[in-house]
């Protein structure tokens, strides 16, 4: 009987959780378009895009679709974690110039853990990110797994959707979406 409620309960508290662990590194989008592939499959959330924002795209790159055009706006990095009920959770906030989230990036099960630290690495360490964050609302949720081609002198970020992840990525996936109030359906696998 309460069951749905406890879920809903506990995916809200995790989700009003202080991270225990903050660390922001300056990025370029060239960097970042480079760096997504080796990480395997993630969980994507890009922010709807704020009102009075003007993207300007970054010379040499391009994005396959208008879902991955925010991480061609990524100015800096914020790798956050916390421990909720379900265990320890690790994801990275994209910010653009303006300290505004337009993506989240959450690292799986199913994730390259060492590209990850690898990303976190390469890029030069920021002040305290606490200042720099701005709220987004996040738009949508997606397994992806990026890839990177060349097109005639630029740089195009793909992403195809992960559609033979492992159950517990899958459900920590849902947990997630859940967490950030948007639709979770998960691909079947082909």
């Amino acid at each position: 009987m309460f069951s749905p409620l406890l879920h809903r309960l506990q995916d809200i508290c995790l989700h009003a959780a202080t991270p225990v662990s903050r660390r922001c590194v300056r990025m370029t989008p060239a960097a970042l378009v480079e760096a997504l592939p080796a990480l395997g499959s993630v969980l994507y959330v890009p922010m709807l895009p704020h009102g009075a924002s003007v993207w300007t795209m970054p010379r040499g790159l391009l994005a396959e679709a208008m879902q991955l055009a925010p991480l061609l706006q990524v100015h800096a990095l914020v790798m956050a974690s916390v421990i909720g009920v379900d265990g320890p959770r690790e994801w990275i906030e994209c910010l653009d110039r303006g300290g505004r989230a337009c993506a989240r990036l959450y690292l799986l099960p199913d994730t390259d853990y060492l590209a990850w630290d690898a990303l976190l690495a390469s890029g030069e360490p920021l002040a305290d990110p606490s200042r720099r964050l701005r709220r987004a609302r996040p738009a949508s949720a997606q397994m992806l797994r990026f890839h990177r081609r060349r097109l005639a002198g630029l740089d195009v970020l793909g992403g195809e959707t992960v559609t033979s992840a492992s159950s517990l990525s899958t459900q920590l996936a849902g947990h997630i979406a859940r967490a950030e109030a948007l639709v979770w359906q998960p691909q079947a696998d082909n």
